[in-house]
């Protein structure tokens, strides 16, 4: 196999053969003839040790990176971590490589963003190759994290914030509250996606359409403001939400809270709090599983309460009383 250097209107071309018997064209980026000449040398020795002792030894981040974009994969913390990984071999990436570009990457962000947007899909570009046999399993140990204390409000919460909404704002939120949808979901939905009460989802981050029933009071209400954007609710980017949502609960004089806690957290406690199962919340939320509901989005309110009125003098007297009537029937 010999690879050769041509020259198409002063800019470098690969021609030639692999060793499995391709063909190779590629396009060299340079108009440089030393340079064109070391990635020549460079591509066929690849090539060579790719046919004698597999692709594992030859493929890169940057080249499972596209593969693993290619095939579907979320690409959109992608590129900062390949410009960070992108030449090294994927049998030469550890743990510690990925951790140390995800730092490189995001110098000023805080353990979660380091771990959202950096580890997070450096591995799943890693478990990309893994499953094409091209590296090793790699396992990345996430930056320490504390979550942050979640809360869950009622419809009082959204009515002080009303008067300082604008009504397509005021529609958002109370389709988030009631029915638990993600506000990314929401703010993509076209004006065709709602039929009266009935809205169809047909994009969510699960990657299943989903039919979702809203109340009579949201449905007059989006009938009363004009879509713009080509979107039900009139935004086209959630930073536009934030922004004018955290004006309000200034204005209001509320604790700001974002899109997530006022809706799928309260959702979930509000028809908890109802008797609704776990498996009812899960289903009517879009929850993949119910554990998801019990460990992250409901937040039960006066447990502490109730669990003292169960064990109070009174209720253990009237329990005892109870147990001594059964005992005389007997």
């Amino acid at each position: 196999m010999r690879l050769k250097v041509k020259w198409v209107n002063g800019w470098a071309r690969l021609h030639g053969t692999g060793p499995d018997g391709k063909r190779i064209r590629r396009a060299l980026k340079t108009q440089d003839p030393r340079r064109a000449e070391e990635i020549r040398a460079q591509i066929e020795a690849d090539l060579w040790k790719a046919n004698l002792y597999g692709p594992q030894e030859v493929v890169t981040f940057a080249e499972c990176a596209l593969a693993y974009a290619e095939d579907g994969g979320e690409v959109r913390f992608i590129v900062k971590m390949t410009e960070q990984l992108g030449t090294m071999k994927l049998r030469d990436i550890t743990p510690k490589a990925i951790r140390d570009a995800a730092r490189r990457a995001y110098p000023r962000a805080s353990n979660a963003t380091l771990n959202r947007q950096g580890v997070t899909p450096a591995r799943a570009v890693m478990n990309f190759g893994h499953e094409q046999g091209w590296c090793g399993a790699v396992r990345v140990r996430s930056f320490p994290v504390e979550k942050p204390r979640r809360k869950a409000v009622g419809r009082e919460y959204l009515e002080l914030l009303r008067p300082h909404l604008p009504d397509r704002l005021f529609a958002l939120m109370l389709y988030l509250h009631q029915t638990g949808r993600r506000v990314g979901d929401a703010i993509e939905l076209p004006p065709e996606a709602r039929d009266g009460t009935i809205v169809e989802v047909a994009k969510t981050k699960t990657g299943r359409p989903i039919t979702v029933k809203i109340t009579d009071e949201l449905a007059d209400m989006l009938d009363s403001i004009e879509p713009r954007h080509g979107r039900l609710f009139g935004y086209i980017a959630r930073s536009s939400v934030y922004n004018t949502l955290r004006r309000a609960c200034g204005k209001a004089g509320v604790e700001y809270l974002g899109t997530h806690q006022p809706g799928r957290h309260s959702f979930a406690t509000e028809l908890h709090e109802a008797g609704f199962s776990d498996k009812a919340i899960a289903e009517a939320g879009g929850w993949a599983t119910t554990r998801m509901v019990t460990d992250v989005y409901q937040h039960p309110k006066g447990s502490s309460e109730k669990a003292a009125g169960h064990f109070s003098k009174e209720a253990t007297g009237k329990k005892l009383a109870r147990k001594g009537t059964t005992q005389s029937k007997i």
